[in-house]
């Protein structure tokens, strides 16, 4: 794992990305989200989220 990385819950991964938290989960299972299991919680890496986000709005931009 990276150092100095920020973990956060899927409620908070929800409130950043507008949406409800099943709406998360679901695409935490479909695997569409960087996420790690810590025991019986799940954990969003906000960097990698980040990033991710911003790659897909790249290419959307270069699609137009």
């Amino acid at each position: 794992m990276r150092s100095g990385a920020r973990w956060i819950s899927v409620q908070e991964c929800a409130e950043i990305l507008s949406m409800s938290a099943s709406g998360v989960r679901k695409k935490l299972d479909r695997g569409e989200l960087p996420s790690v299991h810590v025991g019986r919680m799940v954990r969003v890496d906000l960097k990698a989220l980040t990033e991710q986000l911003e790659a897909q709005i790249k290419n959307q931009d270069h699609g137009r």
